[in-house]
């Protein structure tokens, strides 16, 4: 990376220095909104990878070389602070990772035991059974709304495993939402407050809805986690309330007070939920539109699974062997990246190979820009899982950018993964689909097949 340059507050730049291209727009925030894909490309192609834009208010800009992401995910502390707009950063709540960038690396460390490594592998008897159970509930052969039914599977996975909560009527007896239904229903106006870009608090708006579910959810892992602390053993390798509940019981004083486990339950549940849900369903859709990889994709099936153990419930040592598999999710990742990964807002005016980007400014490090660069990916528009294969580890980290990067990358990341090639290995394994037609897609805040887009589906004979 080249050197970035920190300018002291009365430091001129450089001279020769230029500034980002482009003008912004009063419209870039509508435009961004409507089709995130479509404004970066045509910025792109006008401008290069990195332009300016008044998206979010003020000046932006969107950075997508490996240079210039390189800058905008590792200036915190030094050049950069968080810059989500006020309306998400209230949405997130005092006690989220994001508001006390002094104590962000000492949570995230606490954290990161309930969503890696052991824990993540304890999760994976849970999470076959879940899945491998509601596949059943999918016709054997017909048509199924796509996001819709691999939604509602990763919800039934991801909130036991979350919170240890149960999902069935009598568990919710006595807390302030009544049933699983109910449940997503404040979730999903939860999260779509998060983007409501009026900071009214009225019901009428997005935003304030987007409160209120939230004020709702807050009261409802209060109830769960005094019903949790009640419980008279809890194990803090079987759900991520539990780690954070049995770390809390060992060091009263530390770092897991009442108000962060209330906010990390609202929003890991949150993170999880619509990313990995957005990832499943658009890896069926690329392999459906690129059929050609399903007979490898089982051939590797056949072979990871070939020591005779249950195939409905699959190891870590199995899980790591679908080398294809994650390839196919990794490609899937980069041709449909969910958002953007880097809100932030320069603190310090910096200078990067003879460009300033002066305080006050916000960046945002952009996936729908780096991962369509001729330079970071031959045939960018191309779905070629195999670029994760053959070179992988040529892939510079800062040109592939799902997950974001830094010190605020993805928590979640690895569960995610784990989540996803769980249930694609059992989709590959028992079903067939086909894609007869292009999915229109929600574009914002998360991209994702839209809720109508149906695709064929049959069970195949596994005996």
């Amino acid at each position: 990376m080249s050197d970035v340059l920190i300018l002291d507050a009365d430091q001129a730049p450089p001279t020769e220095t230029t500034t980002p291209p482009r003008q912004p727009k009063w419209t870039d925030t509508f435009a961004y909104i409507a089709n995130p894909d479509q404004f970066c490309r045509q910025n792109l192609e006008q401008y290069g990878p990195i332009f300016r834009t008044s998206v979010f208010g003020g000046t932006t800009i969107f950075v997508g070389s490996t240079e210039a992401v390189q800058m905008a995910l590792n200036g915190d502390q030094n050049y950069t602070e968080m810059g989500l707009p006020n309306t998400t950063m209230t949405m997130f709540g005092e006690h989220s990772l994001f508001q006390r960038p002094d104590l962000h690396r000492q949570r995230k460390s606490a954290l990161r035991p309930g969503l890696a490594g052991q824990a993540v592998q304890g999760y994976l008897p849970k999470i076959n059974d879940v899945i491998t159970q509601n596949l059943q509930q999918w016709p054997a052969q017909g048509e199924i709304a796509l996001f819709p039914a691999v939604e509602a599977i990763c919800f039934d996975v991801l909130v036991p495993l979350l919170l240890g909560v149960e999902l069935n009527d009598a568990y919710f007896q006595g807390l302030p939402i009544a049933s699983k239904t109910d449940l997503k229903q404040v979730y999903k106006t939860f999260f779509d407050g998060f983007y409501g870009l009026l900071p009214w608090r009225s019901p009428l708006t997005t935003f304030g809805r987007g409160l209120q579910a939230r004020a709702t959810l807050i009261k409802f892992m209060q109830a769960v986690i005094r019903r949790r602390q009640a419980e008279t053993h809890l194990e803090p390798t079987s759900d991520f309330l539990s780690m954070m509940l049995v770390s809390q019981r060992e060091d009263p004083e530390g770092v897991f007070s009442h108000e962060l486990i209330e906010n990390q339950c609202l929003l890991q549940l949150w993170a999880s939920h619509y990313e990995i849900s957005g990832l499943i369903s658009s890896w069926m859709y690329q392999l459906g539109r690129h059929p050609q990889h399903f007979e490898a994709l089982r051939a590797e099936q056949t072979a990871s699974l070939q020591d005779g153990s249950d195939p409905s419930c699959l190891s870590g040592e199995q899980l790591k062997t679908m080398t294809f598999l994650e390839a196919t999710i990794k490609e899937t990742l980069r041709t449909l990246p969910p958002t953007s990964t880097a809100n932030r807002r320069l603190s310090q005016s910096v200078v990067l190979d003879g460009v300033l980007y002066e305080k006050g400014w916000a960046l945002i490090a952009e996936p729908r820009l780096a991962h369509i660069l001729p330079e970071n990916f031959t045939q960018p528009d191309c779905f070629q899982p195999q670029r994760f294969m053959e070179d992988a580890k040529a892939i510079d980290k800062y040109a592939y950018i799902p997950f974001g990067g830094g010190i605020h990358g993805c928590l979640g990341a690895q569960l995610a993964m784990v989540v996803a090639k769980i249930f694609a290995s059992h989709l590959l394994r028992r079903w067939d689909w086909n894609v007869q037609s292009s999915a229109q897609f929600v574009q914002f805040p998360l991209k994702r097949v839209k809720d109508n887009y149906r695709i064929q589906v049959s069970r195949v004979n596994t005996h």
